[in-house]
């Protein structure tokens, strides 16, 4: 029997990259690297014109309009579409995806996949490992729970 190939999206809110173990060696191979300078900067920043102004109805004041929703978490929310759409086009190149991001990324990754890729997703692992280097994932996944292969 084939061993089903494995994939690991290891992703936060401002960067994702696709791992996979070497088929001949012990450590992960980089698939994919994608980086959004837009989610990375702080909301004032992404949002710096002045809020709109809306008028009282009863009296001649005017007060600003809050934002329906945060821009920085918008920018959040458009990058994991992103990494969604930029995953699609490899999903005949393995046969499990293991999905690794903090708790609330998981949620807008896991609804932004095409039908077809989150068919294949066989784990979510709640943990921000985006910031290790890749020889050190190998400490990682297998603790968190690798599939056995």
């Amino acid at each position: 029997m084939k061993k089903p190939i494995i994939w690991y999206l290891i992703a936060d809110g401002a960067r994702a990259r696709i791992v996979h173990r070497q088929e001949f060696a012990s450590g992960y191979e980089t698939e994919l690297e994608l980086e959004s300078a837009e989610a990375r900067r702080p909301s004032r920043a992404i949002a710096s014109d002045r809020p709109g102004r809306v008028g009282e109805s009863a009296s001649p004041t005017r007060h600003a309009m809050e934002p329906r929703q945060d821009p920085h978490e918008a920018a959040k929310k458009a990058f994991m579409r992103e990494v969604a759409e930029a995953i699609a086009p490899f999903e005949g190149r393995f046969d499990r995806l293991v999905l690794v991001a903090p708790a609330r990324v998981l949620g807008e990754l896991r609804s932004a996949l095409p039908a077809g890729v989150r068919a294949k997703v066989t784990e979510e692992i709640a943990k921000d490992l985006t910031n290790t280097p890749i020889g050190e994932l190998g400490e990682h996944l297998p603790k968190l729970g690798r599939l056995p292969e």
